[in-house]
């Protein structure tokens, strides 16, 4: 509870910085407007979006919104209630669709959910054995590969990885889509529906499962190291428990942790 309650002004804070790097960045909404456009109209524009107002005032706006407004509206959407005045209660609009941003957002989440979810089993099930061998293996061959490619795996960012991808498997060789459709709504008695949900898929949950194993296997080997020099492993050794067992059975439950 105390760390919960310690979370409410932390997030606050964290908001505040980013609504100020935000406002504080060359630009705005207004500046992809077409340029035949007025600059009456355009600073007309700008006026009706609240741009023109304060930096502290257009953070408490958007705080009114984001933990009043749309709590509310979500509120009304699940119960079917009413609360307050529901008809002039404002909502966050995504500036590029012209639609509430929350509702894009919970549009586009169960999708989100199964391919970080699926990457971030596949990176578990990649990383584990591949950490365990390398740290039983120190210094061998496979060890400084393993040690290099999960290096370059983890330093290098997946936006410039999936793009990459895109390039390759989606307008070279043409194997992938290189659009995600995540309002596609998988019709399990239809072979095509389901095979394209999985072809959609392939690309961003590899990347990203790579990504993850890159960075587990590396926390993996170091936590088998520091468990392979514990008395109790000796003491496993020495009462003549076979070698699998005392890394498996032993080591690897408690660096599992």
């Amino acid at each position: 509870v105390r760390r919960t309650l310690f979370a409410i002004p932390t997030l606050i804070v964290i908001s505040l910085i980013i609504f100020a790097i935000l406002d504080l960045a060359p630009g705005d909404p207004t500046s992809q407007l077409p340029l035949t456009i007025p600059s009456e109209i355009r600073e007309q524009i700008r006026e009706n979006l609240g741009l023109n107002d304060p930096f502290l005032v257009k953070w408490i706006k958007w705080m009114q919104l984001m933990f009043i407004n749309e709590p509310l509206n979500a509120i009304d959407s699940i119960f079917g209630t009413c609360i307050g005045d529901c008809e002039a209660r404002g909502r966050i609009i995504s500036w590029s669709s012209r639609a509430p941003a929350m509702d894009i957002i919970m549009q586009r989440l169960p999708q989100t959910l199964w391919v970080l979810g699926i990457a971030f089993i596949l990176g578990i099930v990649i990383a584990i054995p591949i950490g365990m061998y390398s740290a039983y293996k120190q210094y061998s061959a496979f060890d400084n590969v393993g040690t290099f490619v999960t290096m370059v795996g983890y330093s290098v960012p997946v936006f410039f990885t999936g793009v990459l991808a895109i390039l390759i498997f989606s307008v070279w060789l043409g194997w992938f889509p290189s659009f995600y459709t995540t309002t596609h709504v998988v019709d399990w008695t239809s072979w095509d529906s389901i095979w394209f949900q999985i072809e959609q898929m392939i690309m961003p949950v590899t990347v990203l499962s790579l990504f993850n194993a890159a960075a587990l296997s590396r926390f993996t080997r170091a936590s088998v190291l520091d468990n392979l020099n514990q008395d109790y492993v000796r003491t496993a050794r020495s009462k003549g428990l076979r070698e699998n067992r005392v890394v498996i059975t032993h080591v690897m439950r408690n660096s599992m942790i």
